[in-house]
């Protein structure tokens, strides 16, 4: 997969220390309370107070995936990290893997594959265009070498979930492993690890969960161990096979985590289950997309990759005329919010604005009426 650039867009020294609402999808905005928590966050990972933060950090999250019976592993470092450690710790060099991909980060996942030297078949759809089941079945029946397969639950570079249950429903009965991306879908859309039949799960603590960047998760069926034991370490942080070592005999990490984001993490999941579970947050997030993408198209702006597949949780909307992305974000950030340019094959035209994190729809009318000021049109 090619590497797209990072390009930055330059703000002045005043303008950076203003108090922005982040409409992007990740890092998100955290509520007063998250907040609280990360600034109290003065612990010793190897103190029994940290001990029993991590401890329920591992219930809550096998609870919100409806994982009763999985391990939960829990790490310093993005989602990538995670990803990365779940390829070399479950996949060995002689083993192939089916990546599934219409994005951004199914061709990551790809992309960390070849980096690790395992062997890979790739089946790149257009992005945004949806998985075919069938073309996956054909797939596995062509080549008996794949042992796994890996995608993206919510494919966040074009706001589109794919149908992790009816691929699982593929896989499970010709016993592969089975690697989902939950990062941008766990706390909000639907998912479950028993439903998904899913080998694998990775996750993030910021994205719909509400915490902060700096942690990430991953939830395994506990087979997959004696299933993988053939499989020779990479890497010594991304082992995970030490991970879950040191949580079952001593309930810690294997090295210092990042004590103040699994703090923030641990309060974020409780501030989830208060307020109603999943089910309320995936109510909340559907409120808010709908107004959220009703009031773009009142403006006149035209959304992409825009169907009955589309995330809750993000949209992907065409600039408004006349201006550049830059110009855009760069008025939107003066006004105090802060989006995210389209990626890929819309990088030049659109932007992603999400209504993750704690965002009401308030935020959101305030939003719309910001970008109906900076593109001149008219609001009802």
């Amino acid at each position: 997969a090619e590497v797209e650039p990072v390009r930055a867009i330059p703000v002045a020294p005043a303008e950076a220390e203003a108090d922005l609402t982040l409409l992007c999808p990740g890092p998100v905005r955290t509520s007063e309370r998250v907040k609280r928590a990360l600034a109290q966050a003065d612990l010793a990972h190897r103190d029994r107070a940290f001990m029993d933060v991590l401890a329920r950090i591992v219930t809550r999250l096998r609870r919100i995936a409806v994982a009763p019976d999985y391990d939960v592993l829990v790490m310093s470092g993005g989602a990538t990290a995670a990803t990365e450690a779940v390829l070399a710790t479950f996949l060995s060099p002689d083993e192939r893997l089916l990546v599934v991909s219409n994005g951004a980060f199914g061709e990551r996942i790809a992309e960390m594959a070849q980096c690790l030297g395992i062997p890979m078949s790739h089946l790149r759809y257009d992005w945004g265009e949806p998985v075919m089941l069938e073309q996956i079945q054909a797939m596995l029946d062509a080549d008996p070498r794949i042992r796994a397969v890996a995608m993206v639950h919510h494919e966040t570079s074009v706001g589109r979930v794919n149908p992790v249950n009816e691929v699982g429903r593929i896989l499970a009965p010709r016993h592969l492993r089975y690697f989902v991306d939950v990062v941008s879908s766990l706390g909000a859309e639907e998912f479950d690890m028993v439903r998904a039949r899913a080998t694998v799960a990775i996750g993030s603590a910021n994205k719909c969960i509400h915490g902060v960047a700096g942690a990430s998760f991953v939830i395994a069926r506990r087979e997959i161990w004696d299933e993988t034991e053939h499989v020779r370490p990479r890497s010594m942080y991304l082992d995970l096979r030490r991970y879950r070592a040191v949580l079952r005999e001593a309930g810690q990490t294997p090295f210092t985590p990042s004590v103040p984001a699994l703090v923030a993490l641990e309060e974020a999941l409780h501030e989830l289950e208060d307020e109603g579970g999943v089910p309320a947050r995936n109510a909340s997030y559907r409120a808010l997309n709908m107004r959220l993408r009703s009031g773009l198209i009142g403006l006149g702006l035209k959304l992409r990759f825009d169907g009955p597949d589309s995330s809750i949780g993000l949209t992907v909307a065409q600039l408004p005329p006349g201006l550049t992305f830059d110009a855009f974000y760069q008025d939107l950030r003066h006004r105090g919010f802060l989006v995210y340019r389209g990626k890929g094959p819309v990088s030049h035209d659109c932007f992603l604005v999400a209504n993750m994190g704690d965002v009401d729809l308030a935020t959101i009318d305030r939003f719309l009426e910001t970008v109906a000021l900076i593109a001149g049109l008219p609001t009802d």
